[in-house]
């Protein structure tokens, strides 16, 4: 089974690949709809994705010149106004000035391409930070932040094609900042550098995982398990016809899927190829 022609991979077909190779086939190769909910409590997950995205809406109209009075008259939800509250307050120190919202940026990768949706893009003369805002319940380890396909491609595809958001100056890796905002934890935040050796080794790692995909015959389940109780398609796979506890369900709440396989590049403004 081959790729969809036009394919552009992102962190999110990534991720799938890495968790379930299964789940990355169902999904992006025989594009199956889901049959199943992910999580026991559908209602009140629907409830948590919406703020999480009526959250980023105001953060993006902020950020591109909204007042932030005529903004808060408009929020209804007392959770997403104290989420706004804490940005206001605090999700802008130390972000440099020339910011770039909702940034589309896709880079070559191998024979494909890799695309990278910013949550926000701050660059000042020697500095570009990657802001990314969280509404979810839970703070992953550090250690598993860091190995996630999101900080691998993030701050690779700003390094490699970041120089068509920099008035055609190149963004050095050192210059380089990742920062996770998590607005139901008081703004905590999760940071992480970047450098040459760090690029060259992710990029080996991308170029590894598109090659491996490219060439597979066969989509192997997860030997993880416990991971089928929050997919879904879990009843596909005979992992289990019930949905895991929302309550232990450790995704960001707020991520929007790019579907990889309807992508169109004419569509992107900032390609490097």
């Amino acid at each position: 089974m081959t790729l969809p022609d036009g394919f552009v991979f992102s962190q999110s077909s990534l991720q799938d690949y890495v968790d379930c190779p299964r789940r990355f086939e169902l999904k992006y190769l025989q594009r199956q709809r889901w049959p199943a909910p992910e999580v026991d409590d559908l209602l009140e997950f629907e409830r948590r994705m919406a703020q999480g995205e009526r959250f980023h809406h105001l953060v993006h109209q902020h950020l591109i010149g909204i007042p932030a009075p005529l903004l808060l008259k408009r929020i209804e939800d007392g959770m997403v106004r104290d989420w706004f509250d804490m940005y206001l307050k605090q999700g802008l120190e130390g972000v440099p000035p020339k910011r770039r919202p909702e940034m589309l940026l896709t880079v070559p990768l191998g024979e494909y391409a890799l695309l990278a949706k910013f949550d926000l893009v701050a660059l000042s003369e020697d500095k570009a930070l990657i802001m990314d805002w969280k509404t979810g319940q839970h703070i992953p380890k550090t250690e598993m932040l860091a190995r996630r396909l999101q900080t691998i491609v993030y701050r690779y595809v700003l390094a490699k094609g970041g120089a068509s958001l920099n008035g055609g100056v190149p963004i050095l890796p050192q210059q380089m900042e990742m920062v996770y905002w998590y607005a139901a934890h008081e703004g905590a935040m999760r940071r992480f550098a970047y450098d040459a050796a760090q690029m060259a080794a992710d990029e080996a790692y991308l170029l590894h995982l598109v090659e491996e995909i490219r060439t597979r015959t066969e989509f192997p389940l997860t030997s993880q398990v416990e991971r089928c109780k929050f997919c879904v398609y879990r009843s596909l796979c005979d992992r289990g016809e019930v949905a895991g506890s929302l309550d232990n369900w450790d995704g960001d709440g707020d991520v929007v899927e790019i579907d990889d396989f309807s992508i169109d590049l004419d569509q992107i403004d900032e390609i490097e190829f």
